[in-house]
């Protein structure tokens, strides 16, 4: 048994000095697995919606501590439609369904503020947003 306890230790040790910091990491930037997965549930989502790829300019997910609540998944994405590239939509994931939902806040250049009211100046807003 002592000559298996050095090789024990050490793995220990390591697995402590190297998981601690990525479990860190992890909480508070997100993992890259949980973005891909995101913008490719957000993009079947739209493209269930009626949206083509061609649609869609761009989908960015990233971790948002935030949004990382009991009914939100803190991972978000961000969506840019092609005939609309200066506005970005905010899709989240409920916790409990893991359903994907528009986010009803957005950047207000009027009020040069966060408004989470429905707008019909926002063509692909939509009215039952979370």
């Amino acid at each position: 048994m002592k000559k298996y306890k050095k090789p024990i230790v050490m793995t220990l040790l390591c697995m402590i000095v190297v998981g601690i910091p990525m479990f860190i990491y992890d909480a508070l930037q997100g993992n890259f697995i949980r973005n891909y997965l995101m913008e490719k549930q957000v993009k079947e989502h739209l493209i269930e919606s009626g949206y083509t790829e061609e649609d869609l300019l761009s989908i960015e997910a990233t971790y948002n501590m935030k949004y990382n609540t009991d009914t939100i998944k803190g991972t978000v994405a961000y969506v840019v439609f092609q005939d609309e590239p200066e506005e970005e939509y905010m899709y989240v994931q409920l916790r409990e369904s893991g359903e994907v939902q528009q986010h009803c806040i957005y950047y207000s250049e009027e009020t040069e503020a966060y408004e989470v009211d429905f707008t019909e100046e926002r063509k692909h807003m939509i009215r039952n947003c979370y």
